[in-house]
């Protein structure tokens, strides 16, 4: 009897050993495996994330381009960041809409490729047209990102003409006000006075205390823009500014503070 008990704790150790040796193969065998998939699914969310914020600053991204002859063979790209974040510019493209032909400005061989635009900044590139420029031809310059956007500029396609002159494409010229009002319901008459004529605009009720209007003249020139209150009886004037308008510069912006 004695031995028939021994024989019967035995096996129950075994038992117990068994189990828990089974566990310890699931344990190490699966925790592994939970483990590698967790970190799968938060490498996964952590891309997901980064690409939707980059999808997100590059259609944020807003570069205006004016390309103007500066010598025969020398072009000046002047680039204003409109975006409230920064942006990496990388390559210059040239192409010759007449021939087919196609010129990348980079790194390579220009001193100030790549080149960091901050918020709000603005700057000229000169371009060396060298063994570009032909006579005639009509050139597109766009200005490439790092983010893969690209923007052409506004007075393309440039044309070389004789004498080493350089004639632009077709632009609009506008002045954009921007009026600050410190109670949000005010209205405003808006005078600019041109070269030969003047324009009188006026705006509808401001809202949250601002308006942005953006207003098209015909020609280049200066411009003196008045923006008066005409809320209640008392006409009162806040300020006045002076714009000038060439063929390089077809936008110009007026804000006035009215608070």
């Amino acid at each position: 009897m004695t031995k028939y008990r021994y024989r019967k704790r035995k096996r129950g150790v075994a038992s117990v050993l068994g189990i828990l040796l089974m566990v310890g193969i699931l344990i190490t065998s699966i925790l592994p495996t939970f483990l590698y998939v967790n970190e799968v699914n938060n490498y996964y969310d952590r891309t997901v994330v980064d690409l939707k914020i980059t999808d997100n600053d590059r259609s944020m991204e807003n570069l205006e381009v004016y390309a103007y002859g500066h010598t025969e063979d020398e072009v000046d790209v002047l680039i204003v960041n409109r975006a409230p974040l920064a942006s990496n510019i990388s390559r210059i493209w040239v192409l010759n809409n007449t021939l087919q032909d196609a010129w990348i400005f980079n790194s390579t061989n220009h001193p100030d490729l790549p080149l960091y635009l901050g918020a709000a900044e603005q700057t000229t590139l000169r371009l060396d047209f060298t063994g570009i420029t032909v006579v005639g031809c009509s050139y597109i310059i766009e200005v490439t990102t790092d983010r893969g956007n690209k923007f052409s500029s506004v007075t393309n396609p440039l044309t070389s003409e004789a004498g080493g002159l350089w004639q632009t494409g077709s632009m609009e010229f506008n002045i954009q006000v921007i009026v600050q009002s410190k109670q949000g319901n005010d209205r405003y008459l808006i005078k600019i006075y041109g070269p030969e004529n003047h324009f009188d605009f006026v705006d509808s009720t401001t809202v949250q205390g601002q308006f942005f209007s953006v207003f098209s003249v015909p020609q280049a020139g200066g411009y003196n823009v008045t923006v008066q209150n005409i809320k209640g009886v008392s006409y009162y004037v806040p300020e006045n500014q002076t714009v000038v308008l060439s063929w390089i510069y077809p936008t110009a912006f007026c804000q006035f503070d009215d608070r």
